[in-house]
C-alpha cells in the first residue's frame, strides 16, 4: 500500500532487517532509526488488531517474546516497551524501543518518544539490528538443540 510506512519496511535494505517470516517483520525505520528502536508489523497491511487473523494474533505473542528477549541479550537494556497507537500509521504495528539502562529517569515510559529527534543515527541502529539477528539466532540454535 502507497504512503504506508509499515507496508514500505517490505522493501527495506538487508542491513535494516533484525527479523522476518512468512507473517511478521521487524525493522530499522526511516525516520525512527534510533539505535535500539525497531518496527514490529504485519507483513501484509491489515489495521488494527480488528484487522488480525486468529493465526496472526496467535503468533504476535511468541514473536514479540522473542524478540523482546533477544533485544535484552543484543543491548543489555532493562526494559524493551512496545509502543502503538495506530494513529499516524494505521497499519497493525509496534515500535520497539530497547530503554537504555541510563536512561534519565524523567524519559521513561512514553517519555522515551522524545528523544527521536536528536537520537537518530541510522548506521548505529542497523549495528544494533545486526547484534538482534546474530541474538536472534542463538536463540533459534539454542531452541533446535
Amino acid at each position: 500500500m502507497s504512503g504506508c510506512l509499515p507496508c514500505e519496511l517490505e522493501h527495506a535494505e538487508a542491513s535494516a532487517i533484525a527479523y522476518r517470516d512468512e507473517r511478521w517483520a521487524c525493522e530499522v525505520a526511516r525516520g525512527y532509526d534510533v539505535p535500539g528502536w525497531f518496527v514490529l508489523r504485519l507483513r501484509r497491511h491489515a489495521e488494527g488488531w480488528d484487522g488480525l487473523t486468529a493465526e496472526d494474533a496467535a503468533e504476535f505473542g511468541p514473536v514479540s517474546q522473542r524478540l523482546a528477549t533477544a533485544l535484552t541479550a543484543a543491548t543489555g537494556a532493562p526494559s524493551v516497551y512496545f509502543l502503538s497507537f495506530g494513529e499516524n500509521h494505521r497499519h497493525f504495528h509496534f515500535l520497539v524501543i530497547a530503554r537504555p539502562s541510563d536512561l534519565d529517569p524523567a524519559l521513561a515510559g512514553a517519555s522515551i518518544l522524545t528523544l527521536r529527534s536528536d537520537h537518530r543515527d541510522a548506521a548505529l541502529a542497523r549495528g544494533v539490528a545486526a547484534d538482534l539477528r546474530e541474538a536472534l539466532a542463538r536463540d533459534q540454535a539454542t531452541a533446535s538443540a
